[in-house]
């Protein structure tokens, strides 16, 4: 087991149990003018009542382990807070999947699967794919405050608003699992095979979802679709890739990135 020095003044993670009413005639291009963004938001989604789950069992086992009980009371609180993403996620995703898209049930069928795999692989590993993926989210957070205007303007408020509740979130408990990783496990490999996998692993099924939504939509196969997406990822990269970056140095530390005001 390897120690961290942890900050005795960390401020403490607040669980909000927000519940977000979803209006009858919820559109899956919530989003009218970026029906593209819309659907790799909704894929995101599709995601999140499976990984996070398991984020919260790799983490839930660890505690045990933490010695500093100001790391243990925010990792519990993380879990608090992970748990009320995925509910809210899968409420949405249920009205999503009605609105035409029944036939990506097999689609969440691998990620169950996915995420029963991972579950059989060690708690090292399974704590660097949590500090991996926390550290994605992070820069998925700073992106979408930035760009909040591009992605969010004349969109379904109620929609907007899950998703930049829950990164808000991200960005409030951004070290919470990587603290996690490095007094339990402490290893700097591992936590760059947990990245790696981590990044590849969410990026290539969300992808997997976006394409099956867009061919429902019949876009897929349009050209204005495709350069949309094009620019769209371009645009996603430039502004996660310098963060991401960053985390692969041995010094990283999540605590040492600064809020953006606004979600302060």
């Amino acid at each position: 087991m390897s120690t961290t020095a942890v900050d005795p003044t960390r401020a403490p993670l607040t669980v909000r149990k927000v519940q977000f009413a979803y209006p009858d005639d919820l559109a899956a291009h919530w989003n009218p003018a970026r029906p593209e963004w819309s659907q790799v938001v909704n894929a995101s989604s599709l995601l999140m009542p499976y990984l996070e789950p398991f984020l919260i069992d790799a983490i839930r086992e660890a505690i045990p382990r933490l010695d500093d009980p100001a790391l243990r009371d925010e990792a519990k609180a993380y879990l608090g807070q992970e748990a009320h993403h995925y509910k809210q996620h899968r409420r949405f995703n249920e009205l999503l999947l009605t609105r035409g898209y029944e036939r990506l049930r097999a689609y969440e069928a691998t990620l169950e699967a996915d995420y029963t795999a991972l579950r059989e692989r060690p708690l090292a590993f399974r704590l660097a794919y949590a500090a991996g993926f926390e550290t994605m989210a992070l820069a998925i957070g700073h992106m979408l405050v930035r760009h909040r205007r591009f992605f969010f303007q004349d969109a379904d408020p109620v929609v907007s608003s899950l998703v930049l509740w829950h990164f808000v979130e991200e960005v409030e408990h951004k070290r919470a699992a990587f603290d996690v990783f490095q007094a339990v496990v402490g290893s700097y490999p591992t936590r760059m095979r947990g990245l790696a996998y981590a990044v590849w692993h969410t990026l290539r099924r969300t992808r997997q979802a976006y394409v099956l939504l867009l061919r429902e939509d019949g876009r897929w196969n349009q050209w204005r679709t495709r350069w949309r997406m094009k620019t769209l990822m371009c645009r996603i990269a430039a502004a996660c890739l310098p963060r991401l970056l960053e985390s692969l140095t041995p010094w990283h530390d999540p605590a040492r990135v600064a809020d953006p005001p606004w979600i302060r």
